[in-house]
């Protein structure tokens, strides 16, 4: 059945200024390599949409982000784990990673003192904005995880993408329904 996809917290460890890359590993970055593709599409889930934006973050292979807290600033030319994108005229992106890892949350984080302790099953952020449609913020989590049926977020989520493994790296496909704005024709 075609859908809206459901929206995430945006998480603490946002920053805005990505730059645009695709490539967030190079060959010295540890962890496990993934390509993850996706295609954004409108609501009628058939239609691509071209020139929307991805903003994309997470953190690496042991849970750790580039900021150690929420109110960290750090200069975007240190930023680890995040870019911007847009797709292309088939709706498609793409970016080249590494798996992220699992991490409690600290005691202590403003807005989430009810979750410390709680251990975050591996995910990615992205928010996917366009001029015509709705912006969506939402994190995509893995198949297999025993975390997400314990999060308080991941347990109600349906952009849970099936990871293909080889000797070259891991895959992962996933798809982006945007929402209409409201008033606006049903696409």
């Amino acid at each position: 059945a075609c859908g809206v996809t459901d929206g995430d917290i945006l998480g603490p460890f946002y920053r805005p200024g990505a730059k645009a890359a695709v490539k967030l590993a190079d060959a010295g970055t540890e962890g496990t390599r993934l390509v993850l593709t996706g295609t954004v599409l409108r609501p009628d889930c058939k239609t691509p949409v071209a020139g929307a934006s991805i903003d994309f973050w997470h953190c690496d292979h042991k849970g750790a982000y580039d900021i150690k807290t929420p109110d960290e600033k750090i200069a975007p030319e240190n930023y680890r784990f995040r870019a911007m994108a847009q797709t292309d005229k088939d709706g498609h992106f793409v970016f080249e990673t590494i798996v992220p890892g699992r991490y409690g949350i600290p005691p202590g984080l403003e807005g989430f003192e009810a979750y410390a302790g709680q251990t975050r099953p591996a995910h990615f952020h992205l928010t996917v904005t366009h001029p015509i449609y709705l912006p969506l913020t939402t994190q995509i989590y893995m198949t297999g995880d025993p975390f997400i049926g314990k999060d308080p977020w991941a347990r109600h989520s349906k952009l849970i993408m099936a990871v293909k493994k080889s000797d070259a790296g891991s895959t992962g496909q996933v798809e982006i329904v945007l929402a209409n704005r409201p008033g606006q024709r049903r696409a």
